[in-house]
């Protein structure tokens, strides 16, 4: 979301702020940074609501100086009203954060498919770059720390200026694998590995829940920030005791359940937690699923999504509605 600044007791509120602290409560951000300087090249804008199911700006070639902030780009394509001394941004478009119904809405931002751990006014944008602000409701999941909507980025575009390398940890059987290596290549990410890798693990969901990012996972969206389960065997029978298939289960924005895909649906998602690199999930119930979302690590696939599930030759979004 917009703030850097905590809305929690005890902790950072991964509500991103713009922070501006020369503006007054209510005016737009046009004031905010440097001066205009030489143009680097184009960045993308894409302005959402309800996880990306909405469009409202879209716009793949905005020129972005030296200057150029995530915060500022908004601005120039929407009517921004800023609160708290310019430090929230509080309606785009009219759209405006509010609490209702015990729900709460507010704006987010992501570069790259990851969601910044700094104010908007402050993270400065380059050119190739995608920000994507989107209203959605985060009652149930507060911290979404990365989508994979940006695809082929970050993997192929980095994040801040981060010496991060990419990994393909490989969990299962190869075909999969090897299928995610060559969609990497295939949209111009380089495999180099670094002191600190995006890593993306590959497998089906037995071999992913002894993970960290699985185990997050079993925990719900409120941990994870992926709305989904798996329904099947007991997560405490020993691995080799366990079924071979596992139910995909689609949750809507209130982490409840939507919809049963079954045992032959996929699953790409993302995570991130605090400043590490961010960590992807080609997984699902069986091999063959786990195939089907390799399949779909394509920029055409994944495109607006936080999350994909992919089964009967479909691909959806996550949270379901």
């Amino acid at each position: 979301m917009d703030c850097a600044a905590s809305r929690r007791s005890g902790g950072m509120f991964a509500r991103t702020v713009g922070v501006a602290v020369f503006l007054v409560a209510g005016l737009a951000v046009a004031g905010c940074g440097l001066g205009p300087g030489e143009e680097a090249g184009d960045a993308a804008l894409l302005v959402t609501r309800d996880y990306g199911s909405h469009v409202l700006v879209d716009d793949p070639e905005v020129p972005v100086n030296e200057s150029a902030t995530a915060m500022r780009l908004l601005d120039e394509k929407a009517k921004v009203d800023t609160e708290y001394g310019g430090e929230y941004v509080q309606s785009v478009d009219g759209i405006s954060g509010e609490s209702s119904g015990g729900r709460s809405y507010d704006w987010f931002f992501s570069v790259n498919g990851v969601v910044a751990e700094r104010g908007s006014a402050q993270f400065s944008v380059g050119a190739g770059d995608l920000v994507w602000w989107d209203y959605r409701d985060w009652t149930d999941a507060m911290e979404v720390g990365a989508q994979v909507g940006a695809y082929p980025a970050p993997f192929a575009t980095g994040y801040d200026g981060r010496d991060w390398g990419v990994e393909v940890d490989c969990l299962g059987e190869q075909a999969a694998c090897r299928m995610v290596e060559n969609q990497l290549r295939g949209d111009g990410v380089d495999l180099e590995q670094k002191a600190s890798n995006m890593i993306i693990r590959v497998g089906s969901w037995n071999e992913v829940l002894e993970t960290p990012e699985g185990r997050r996972i079993l925990r719900g969206p409120g941990k994870s920030g992926v709305f989904v389960r798996f329904g099947g065997p007991s997560v405490s029978q020993p691995l080799e005791e366990r079924g071979p298939a596992w139910d995909l289960i689609g949750l809507d924005t209130k982490g409840d359940e939507a919809q049963d895909y079954g045992p032959e649906a996929g699953l790409v998602a993302a995570m991130r937690r605090a400043d590490d690199p961010p960590v992807w999930l080609v997984t699902g119930g069986t091999d063959h699923a786990v195939q089907m979302a390799a399949a779909a690590l394509n920029p055409e696939d994944l495109e607006r999504r936080y999350a994909a599930v992919v089964s009967d030759g479909h691909v959806s979004s996550l949270p379901s509605s």
